[in-house]
């Protein structure tokens, strides 16, 4: 299993790091928005041009921070195994299933911690919450607003939503930098492996989920032409590398 180690070590020191970067954002628009509690229920990011471009600026150094870290941890994962490899290259080519790039999807929680906190913040001015009792009741019911006394009630559509869009911020900011790190290992290793003369490889399964996607596409050989596919979030399958001729399957 090759890098199999490596990267989950890397997964849980990305998701420590993670975690202390959100909720340092959460106490910065927190703190940021708390200036302008005179709007009261009727708070909106955009009501104030100079308070939405601020709110911006935290989203993006968090995207940013949480985009260069994922990078670090894959790179020193990469370069820890692979003798002279422009690791650049790989990070280039990561990206999921989607094709979406790593920053982008960053950028794309940023936003919903954004819209998510705007809810958090009218009802906490209008119940008279202090910045401390808000940090702590966001961190609380982060995963299930609903289940908060000041979410009880609130009709179901008052939530913003989007395609693909988890309430759970911090755990899905989480699963885009493991994500990120899986991939642009396995892309290097493919990369290398290749250009060191594998005719093909095998994927085998890295864990003992239950996973039909991984299951139909392990056990029998792939030309080396055939990138590795990063198939669902988490994905923990390897390539297994020959370097003899490809077999007549």
């Amino acid at each position: 299993m090759p890098n199999n180690e490596a990267i989950s070590g890397g997964a849980a020191a990305f998701r420590s790091y993670s975690r202390r970067e959100f909720d340092r954002a959460v106490a910065d628009l927190i703190a940021l928005a708390y200036r302008y509690r005179y709007m009261g229920q009727d708070f909106l990011w955009e009501n104030d041009p100079e308070l939405d471009a601020e709110a911006n600026r935290i989203c993006r150094e968090l995207s940013d921070a949480l985009a260069e870290r994922a990078k670090a941890i894959a790179k020193a994962i990469v370069m820890g195994s692979l003798d002279e490899y422009d690791f650049e290259e790989a990070w280039d080519r990561d990206d999921d299933e989607r094709h979406v790039p790593v920053l982008v999807r960053f950028d794309q929680q940023g936003s919903f911690l954004k819209d998510l906190l705007e809810i958090w913040l009218a009802l906490a001015f209008v119940n008279a919450l202090t910045q401390g009792e808000l940090r702590v009741m966001v961190s609380r019911f982060l995963a299930n607003p609903f289940a908060s006394p000041l979410w009880r009630g609130l009709p179901s559509d008052v939530l913003k939503r989007g395609r693909g869009y988890s309430k759970d911020i911090a755990k899905q900011i989480s699963v885009v930098g493991t994500d990120a790190i899986i991939a642009a290992v396995r892309t290097a290793e493919w990369q290398d492996a290749a250009a060191k003369g594998a005719k093909y490889y095998v994927r085998r399964r890295g864990s003992n989920y239950d996973c039909p996607d991984c299951d139909a596409t392990c056990g029998f050989p792939i030309p080396i032409e055939t990138p590795f596919e990063f198939l669902h979030s988490h994905c923990m399958c390897w390539p297994e590398y020959h370097y003899e001729p490809m077999p007549n399957v």
